[in-house]
């Protein structure tokens, strides 16, 4: 079963630069992981808003790497800068039927 992970997240007016700046550091830590980011897209509607979804193979290989993010020191680090500009977060796990 695949499982795919959809985050939106909102930050400040000021703060969207600095987002995509994280991003990219969270996206080269993804990559060194193995986690696939299937995509990132900014809502035409409030640019403010930024949405990516990541694949993962099951709800363990998910258990597996997130673990294993949280343990990571730069990881870690970018939550915090940006949990400091978020205003809004919301997670969806999708599922293959």
């Amino acid at each position: 079963m695949t499982l795919v992970m959809l985050y939106r997240t909102t930050v400040k007016p000021d703060a969207v630069e600095q987002l995509n700046e994280i991003r990219t550091q969270f996206s080269a830590i993804y990559t060194k992981l193995g986690i696939e980011v299937i995509g990132h897209w900014k809502n035409a509607g409030n640019l403010n808003e930024s949405v990516y979804m990541v694949r993962y193979e099951s709800e363990s290989d998910y258990q597996h790497k997130t673990r294993t993010l949280q343990e990571d020191e730069n990881y870690i680090r970018l939550t915090a800068q940006l949990n400091s500009i978020r205003t809004d977060f919301t997670l969806e796990k999708l599922v293959t039927p």
